[in-house]
């Protein structure tokens, strides 16, 4: 059984990745749901703010599905209290593992109930 797994991916100037904070999934039911470690979180945080670092991404794996928000990102993504994103401007990277010999990834913005394909590029760092 492939169980879903919380991360961050950080970056920093123009929107470039430059860390990732993996990010272990507390929820109790790992292979439907993910759930930040909050320690885990607030340390990865730390560092952000120490490094000058944005929350580019947050991405988790669906293992029996396909690369798009479910209601539960739906929800998770929201912050009810405020009626906003709870991340505003972050990608959610979604990976798919329904065909592991063919894994998807496909990024999205999420606010609300809308759901807006994110351009993902990726680039070979050779520095």
């Amino acid at each position: 059984m492939i169980l879903t797994r919380s991360q961050l991916v950080l970056g920093g100037k123009d929107g470039r990745a430059l860390k990732i904070y993996p990010i272990k999934n507390i929820a109790p039911q790992r292979a439907k749901n993910y759930l930040m470690d909050g320690a885990e979180q607030i340390r990865a945080m730390q560092d952000m703010d120490a490094n000058g670092y944005d929350i580019l991404a947050i991405y988790h794996s669906h293992p029996d599905t396909r690369a798009y928000p479910s209601p539960t990102d739906l929800r998770d993504a929201w912050d009810t209290a405020l009626q906003a994103p709870r991340y505003p401007g972050t990608i959610y990277l979604i990976l798919s593992l329904m065909n592991p010999d063919i894994p998807e990834a496909r990024g999205y913005f999420l606010n609300g109930e809308t759901i807006t394909a994110a351009p993902l590029e990726i680039v070979a760092d050779n520095q």
